[in-house]
């Protein structure tokens, strides 16, 4: 009885114990902390913006920017997730020459869809509709900065995913979280010391320019890195596979990064610019849970797919128990921080922010729940399971754009951070009861604390002649 009682605390002391000494352990940590410090020059680009825009104009650029944002994983098809998954997948199956293909594959679809939803956006412009006159004012000059920065941002999306896969995460993540906005934050800086007040032209206009420096420099790693790992094999395509799975992989990105920004531009047609803006500060803020752990999805989406196709299900099982203290962490000290500081937090986008504490303080709880969820999401997406979790992220959307149109009107924007928490606390919890249903896998951080009994659905086990040991 007193061994078995003492197993929990033994178990937690070894895991502190990996946590601290282990190099995937390092990894997962140089990556969050990567993250973290994103979430640092995100915050203060926002910042800046609020403070040399004003709220009004800061409002315009909230909405447009969450519409644009939302319109360019559109325009990318999927493919910065089938590109992950396929690399890691051929590579480990020896087969280069699909590896190739899939990342060529990729390239085509996400400029086809460039120029498409460029073209499809600059025609809604140019009709100078209801919306666009009530929240962002058109003009020709910001049309052309906005299509800009959504080719931009979309062939972002699909090289830093690339990178990763390919090159490494400090090449990829590190290159794209911190270059285009470090040109934004110099501009902004610039624009506060001389007195002029920028326009959302402006701030999408250096956006643009920094996201094209990006994408040259990430595109020239990989294919160097490209010739070092395949040689000169020739391109093989499965286009019959990889467009089903990208379809998939696109629906899944739409509904999350919906869930991201469709709000701010729902508020902004019910409500005004200035609570849009005042919403799009709190769900930043907010959102520095996700951009945290999103290094370990970062991290996942480079190692778990290695892993789950070599069917290296003890390592897997390994690296989620690592995965879920840095998780456990970043709830804790994220909580707290909210919790002590929230205000003076929100004081640094304008006095007036301040007011929207308990919105912030809301939409925290939610965002941490899904923070305790670890890596639920990418084992999901990358282990065959992605209709799954395009299922439960489109029923979140749904549910979130309802509960807003009922909401709002009647407890604007608080109204609608209850909405939206309720949404992520519902939307963490099916997400982790699939991930152990279907995959075997408890991603989640109470693995940390408990003593996770992981074990492969038996149909995996047959199919890739893993001992029930593993």
């Amino acid at each position: 009885m007193t061994e078995t009682a003492q197993l929990p605390r033994s178990g937690i002391r070894l895991k502190v114990r990996q946590l601290m000494g282990n190099r995937d352990a390092r990894g997962i940590f140089g990556t969050m902390v990567l993250k973290v410090a994103s979430a640092g020059i995100a915050f203060a680009l926002f910042s800046l913006a609020a403070n040399a825009a004003g709220a009004e104009e800061f409002g315009r650029f909230s909405i447009l920017f969450s519409a644009l944002s939302i319109l360019s994983i559109v325009a990318a098809s999927g493919q910065e997730m089938q590109v992950v998954r396929s690399w890691s997948e051929y590579l480990s199956d020896n087969r280069p020459g699909l590896a190739l293909g899939a990342l060529r594959y990729g390239w085509y679809v996400s400029i086809a869809g460039v120029v498409l939803i460029c073209i499809l956006f600059w025609i809604a412009f140019e009709m100078d509709t209801n919306i666009f006159k009530e929240t962002i004012k058109t003009g020709e000059t910001m049309a052309v900065a906005s299509v800009a920065f959504l080719a931009g941002n979309t062939l972002a999306l699909y090289s830093s995913h690339a990178t990763r896969a390919i090159v490494g995460i400090r090449m990829a993540d590190g290159h794209y979280e911190f270059t285009w906005r470090a040109f934004a934050v110099v501009f902004l800086i610039m624009s506060l010391f001389v007195g002029h007040p920028v326009t959302s032209t402006e701030i999408l206009a250096v956006f643009a320019l920094g996201l094209a420096f990006v994408v040259s420099t990430q595109a020239w790693a990989v294919s160097k890195e490209v010739k070092k790992q395949v040689g000169d094999v020739v391109a093989e395509y499965d286009v019959k596979q990889w467009t089903p799975r990208s379809v998939r992989f696109w629906l899944a990105s739409i509904m999350e990064v919906s869930n991201q920004h469709m709000e701010v531009f729902i508020i902004g047609m019910l409500l005004d610019p200035i609570s849009a803006g005042a919403y799009f500060v709190a769900v930043r803020l907010a959102n520095a849970f996700a951009l945290a752990t999103s290094g370990l999805h970062t991290f996942g989406t480079r190692r778990v797919p290695s892993l789950y196709f070599s069917r290296n299900i003890p390592e897997l099982k390994h690296t989620l128990n690592l995965m879920a203290g840095m998780s456990l962490i970043v709830v804790l000290v994220g909580m707290s921080a909210v919790v002590v500081g929230g205000d003076y937090m929100l004081m640094i986008f304008g006095r007036s922010y301040a007011d929207y504490y308990w919105v912030f303080l809301i939409l925290a709880i939610g965002t941490g729940m899904t923070a305790a969820n670890g890596a639920a999401p990418a084992l999901l997406m990358l282990t065959g399971h992605e209709g799954r979790y395009v299922t439960i992220v489109t029923a979140s959307v749904i549910l979130r754009v309802a509960g807003f149109f009922l909401v709002i009107p009647h407890f604007g924007i608080l109204g609608a951070a209850t909405v939206s928490c309720t949404v992520m606390v519902v939307m963490a919890w099916l997400t982790n009861f699939f991930c152990r249903s279907l995959t075997g896998m408890d991603s989640s951080i109470m693995r940390f604390i408990v003593e996770s009994r992981d074990e492969p659905p038996t149909k995996f086990q047959e199919a890739n002649h893993i001992p029930d040991s593993q």
